[in-house]
């Protein structure tokens, strides 16, 4: 009697043991299908989104290459002139091109143009209250690049850009007329959708311009 009790002892406890293990994997497995099945569904329904790609053209060759921003990662590489200076010419231009339906979207793009620090500057330089005076009374402002003088491109890029900014009634009479000069430093990035010049201000200093006169 002893001894057919432990053999059924010793037998039962060994099917539980590889019952208990079976029933670990089975829900590994589940789990695993489980995740992989989701997986599947987002590239699914990824693949049925549209995406937009960016083409470069080349001017030399005519070759048109479309461009993923994410997997492109130009920091520290030199930019070609005309890429700064039309870097510089949407900035000044999101900065002073503005209504009373525009202002705050315009001011709130150049936020990822610069750091922190920069933006606190560009904010002194537009004086704001100012701005809300003239929004108030229906004006828009309108901005002009005049010139663009790049004086380093390495490690950090300095320039100094002169420009022409208005204020303007709704019947299109002048209400202000000032031309500025800039000096920016501004540093290579990563370039990204959100920034694809991959160009970030870090100094904006801004006084206004006048043109000396010739003495007859």
């Amino acid at each position: 009697m002893s001894q057919s009790t432990d053999d059924f002892i010793r037998s039962s406890g060994n099917l539980a043991y590889v019952n208990t293990w079976l029933k670990l994997v089975g829900l590994v497995l589940l789990v695993v299908c489980l995740l992989l099945g989701t997986a599947l569904l987002v590239k699914i329904l990824d693949s049925r989104a549209e995406h937009v790609v960016p083409i470069v053209i080349n001017q030399a060759t005519g070759d048109a290459t479309p461009v993923d921003f994410r997997v492109v990662d130009a920091a520290g590489e030199e930019r070609a002139p005309v890429e700064i200076r039309k870097f510089a010419e949407d900035f000044l231009r999101e900065l002073y091109t503005y209504n009373r339906f525009t202002v705050k979207g315009n001011l709130d793009s150049v936020i990822k143009w610069t750091t922190p620090e920069a933006l606190r500057q560009v904010k002194e330089a537009v004086q704001l209250p100012r701005r809300a005076e003239l929004i108030t009374s229906n004006a828009q402002g309108l901005a002009e690049l005049r010139n663009l003088l790049i004086t380093d491109t390495q490690p950090l890029i300095r320039v100094q850009a002169y420009f022409q900014a208005k204020a303007m009634s709704q019947r299109d009479e002048v209400i202000e007329d000032n031309q500025f000069v800039t000096v920016m430093v501004i540093k290579p990035v990563k370039r990204s959708q959100r920034n694809p010049h991959g160009l970030i201000i870090l100094e904006y200093r801004q006084s206004l311009f006048k043109e000396q006169k010739e003495e007859p």
